[in-house]
């Protein structure tokens, strides 16, 4: 595998509207990865890990630790909200660091995300130079059109990319009407957007907003894994959840739908490292048809993947 993705905290300060831990707050877990669990993890094996997973990675009290423990033996970086930035002393020795934003309004950003955009923009300002950074920005209906606006905050504040996210998990009904990919968009913005992004040279990513099943999602449980909180291994964030149910809740096509979450065993069990490469095997075998020269019928997706959008590539 090349990639694995480490959730070294569920906490966070803020309640951003589309996160599941703002729906799914009475029944959220606040947890740090202990240090013991994640010196568990082969770094060697993986090119990449990424500090990051239901929650925001600079609240860990040990992520300096952990990120000299990674970079040992691969490259690392890591998502966070921007609000300790200023107080990230070990930021110069990640690969690269992503931070998210909501809206290129100030007042529209404060509703989304409890924070305050120009405060923000200040702290990825003081640090762009000291390590590459990646803006995320969700598409929401209400958000989308400001696309052009938020690569030239990136050009404005020393960022290199923009990568802009579809609301692919719905934790509520009441989200659903946000995911462009469920709606009819004018995609004007969008376009506006790349012409913007190349004529100022920053990098834009954006994922399609219109659904059509994968052979192997974003996510490459090929390649790819999550390690969570408490140190069990899984494919990714959409089959993990840290609640206290044994559900994950998700809203698809209009239906509330529960599935099991799926662990495959601790991060320090061989045996749930060999249980997941059975996992793997399913969509190694759905890539296969891609190099098939006669007419092969495509393996179906494992249940627990049926109803998640990023199996439709947005």
């Amino acid at each position: 595998m090349k990639f694995v993705q480490v959730e070294v905290s569920t906490k966070c300060q803020l309640s951003c509207v589309m996160c599941p831990r703002t729906v799914f707050r009475k029944d959220w877990i606040n947890a740090d990865m202990d240090l013991e669990t994640f010196k568990k993890i082969p770094f060697k094996k993986f090119d990449f890990a990424h500090l990051q997973g239901w929650g925001e990675p600079l609240l860990s009290p040990n992520i300096g630790e952990m990120i000299e423990i990674a970079k040992k033996h691969c490259r690392v970086g890591l998502t966070t909200n921007g609000l300790l930035l200023d107080e990230f002393k070990e930021i110069e020795k990640l690969d690269y660091l992503t931070v998210s934003i909501a809206s290129a309004d100030e007042e529209k950003h404060k509703r989304i995300r409890r924070c305050s955009l120009e405060e923000l923009k200040e702290k990825i300002k003081a640090v762009s130079s000291k390590v590459p950074v990646t803006l995320a920005f969700m598409m929401l209906k209400d958000t989308y059109q400001e696309l052009p606006q938020i690569v030239e905050i990136a050009k404005e504040v020393g960022a290199k990319e923009v990568i802009a996210n579809n609301l692919d998990y719905i934790p509520s009904k009441e989200l659903e009407n946000q995911a462009i990919f469920l709606q009819s968009v004018d995609e004007t913005p969008i376009e506006t957007a790349k012409v913007v992004a190349e004529k100022l040279g920053v990098k834009l990513t954006v994922k399609p907003i219109r659904m059509e099943e994968v052979l192997v999602c974003a996510e490459d449980p090929i390649n790819n894994c999550l390690v969570t909180y408490d140190g069990q291994i899984t494919p990714c964030v959409y089959l993990h959840l840290p609640t206290k149910s044994d559900k994950i809740v998700r809203v698809f096509r209009g239906e509330i739908v529960e599935i099991e979450k799926v662990y495959f065993g601790e991060v320090g069990d061989k045996k749930a490292w060999k249980s997941y490469s059975n996992f793997r095997k399913i969509f190694e075998r759905r890539k296969s048809v891609m190099w098939s020269v006669l007419p092969t019928e495509i393996p179906p997706l494992p249940d627990c993947c049926k109803t998640c959008y990023k199996a439709y590539g947005v």
